[in-house]
């Protein structure tokens, strides 16, 4: 056990979501080439235990993003541990065990991995979570620099976990996404639910249903992932930045995001319940916003590891509480606070008696002309005889009398509308009407309809889908299986580069199965029935790199 806490320039956090225990693991790089997987008890702790390691310098890098998940419903001493490094040339994958067990780092062929924004989770069952992603296919034939697929991860062998191009219905072109987050349902049949949200660069939404096939596999067109037909976010009046960092919890997401004063604000989307996106307007003091923030769910709360001069933290938003806890927080103020009911309240309140003295003082002046007339009636009609003998200049001055009393405006009592501002609505927190107006009436928000579910689009799809391959060191003899190194790193050939992804693809789609006599075919094994149920059984199955004796046994791992 060590003390203090690691310092990572980029991290990533791995919590078992079933799991009731405050414990987790931390990822990072600390140096070209390691890979460090470290045991955390809690939150408050300022120990630590490193439980596996390892050395690549052909894979790993401390300035290349990182995602890390556990193994689902973990039920042995040693769950695996997948964790997915991003970038051009630095994308890989690799199974890490609590017992300094790592596979060798593999990677998709000819695919790079964009962004870990760009990563959703959106379904888990078992030994396998299913993600809707942006991806580089770097093929020199059919290659596309970004396009959207779907990724399969196995966490009983990373040889097992596919990519596939084709998912459906498309959301924005991926240049133009700013932002994705995924949620799970409930295992159905050989499907995995769950929703897709992406945000663009516009601060516009999608909602898509979304389904994760067990089936697909390298030899049929059943696609990895599928997107139903979109419905809109709702933004609520929010805009995100390009800070935002998503975070799966279940069915419910959660996005962290860079305020306008420097600390951290929290949102939330249900989108199988509602396609609005709320802010969750916190309590108590608040968490400054890190550019190299890590997140992730834990026991329906979100921990967060997060730099700052040289010091890490850990933090834990309660969702319930609405509140932060931890090291590094800055006292709180009124800024996230919801507006006050009262102090806008207080405007349509004071319109209302306003109006009604008015109204009063307007009746009294009429009752003051109305018996101001009937006094002058009176008096006429008692000297009618003399007002008739009068001369011209008597007459000329009671008509001017009379004139005066002719033209006076009939008087209307009207009540006073309620006004509302306008702009308290906007501001709000979604409570499901629409604000008062004058000559309208009170109306209740449309009710929100789910995404219809994805229509499987298993015949006549054409679409390319990969495994990931090993690779090797430079030791390895067998070099038809080799990632090109001019693929993977510089010209040194000692750390890896992350290079920024071209932001124009191809809307085709299309397939890539193995020709007869190439390495891939060769290579094909019969995949045994009881490796689970994601392949359809006695179905052949590339298989990736001959692993290094680091390779995880099946018989460690929990099925």
């Amino acid at each position: 056990m060590s003390s203090g806490i690691p310092v990572y320039n980029q991290a990533c956090l791995a919590t078992d979501s079933s799991s009731t225990t405050p414990s987790f693991y931390l990822v990072g790089s600390t140096s070209p080439g390691s890979l460090e997987v470290n045991y955390i008890n809690n939150p408050d702790s300022t120990t630590y235990t490193r439980v596996a390691s390892q050395k690549d310098q052909s894979a790993w890098t401390p300035n290349a993003a990182k995602l890390c998940y556990i193994y689902p419903f973990a039920i042995s001493a040693n769950p695996g541990i997948n964790v997915i490094q991003f970038g051009s040339g630095s994308s890989y994958l690799a199974m890490a065990q609590t017992n300094n067990i790592v596979t060798g780092a593999t990677s998709f062929h000819n695919t790079g991995f964009m962004s870990p924004k760009l990563f959703s989770w959106s379904g888990k069952f078992q030994g396998f979570d299913t993600f809707t992603v942006v991806a580089n296919d770097t093929d020199t034939a059919t290659g596309r620099p970004g396009t959207w697929a779907g990724v399969r991860l196995d966490f009983r062998d990373n040889g097992y976990s596919i990519i596939g191009y084709g998912v459906g219905n498309k959301p924005v072109v991926p240049w133009n996404a700013l932002l994705s987050v995924g949620t799970y349902g409930q295992y159905a049949g050989s499907t995995v639910p769950g929703f897709t949200v992406v945000f663009d660069k516009s601060n516009n939404g999608q909602i898509f249903s979304t389904e994760g096939s067990l089936l697909a596999d390298m030899n049929n067109t059943v696609p990895v992932v599928t997107l139903g037909v979109p419905v809109s976010v709702n933004m609520n009046g929010i805009t995100l930045t390009e800070n935002a960092i998503p975070i799966t919890m279940g069915n419910t997401a959660y996005i962290l995001d860079k305020a306008s004063n420097g600390t951290t604000v929290v949102y939330s989307i249900s989108p199988g319940a509602s396609s609005t996106l709320n802010r969750v307007y916190k309590t108590g003091d608040s968490l400054p916003f890190a550019n190299n923030m890590a997140a992730a769910a834990l026991n329906n709360q979100i921990l967060t590891y997060s730099v700052t001069k040289n010091v890490a933290y850990f933090n834990v938003f309660d969702v319930a509480t609405a509140s932060w806890s931890g090291s590094g927080l800055v006292s709180g103020s009124a800024v996230d606070a919801p507006p006050p009911l009262s102090s806008k309240s207080s405007a349509p309140i004071g319109a209302i008696v306003g109006g009604a003295v008015g109204a009063l003082l307007v009746i009294a002046l009429a009752l003051f002309f109305f018996i101001r007339r009937r006094r002058q009636s009176t008096s006429k009609s008692a000297n009618t005889a003399e007002l008739a003998q009068a001369g011209p200049e008597a007459n000329k001055s009671d008509g001017a009398q009379q004139g005066d009393a002719q033209h006076c405006d009939p008087v209307y009592v009207q009540y006073v509308q309620p006004q509302y501002d306008q702009g308290y609505a906007q501001h709000q927190h979604d409570q499901g009407y629409v604000p008062y107006e004058q000559a309208q009436e009170y109306q209740h928000a449309s009710p929100f309809i789910p995404p219809p579910p994805p229509i499987n689009q298993d015949t006549n799809v054409s679409y390319k889908v990969y495994q990931p391959e090993t690779v090797s060191p430079a030791t390895d003899n067998d070099a038809l299986y080799k990632v090109p190194h001019s693929d993977l790193t510089d010209a040194s050939m000692n750390s890896p580069t992350v290079v920024n992804s071209s932001p124009y693809i191809s809307p085709a789609s299309y397939r890539d199965s193995f020709q007869p006599g190439s390495p891939e075919s060769v290579r094909a094994k019969v995949l045994p029935s009881t490796q689970g149920p994601q392949f359809v059984p006695n179905a052949p199955v590339a298989e990736s790199e001959a692993r290094s004796p680091q390779v995880v046994p099946s018989s460690m791992v929990g099925h």
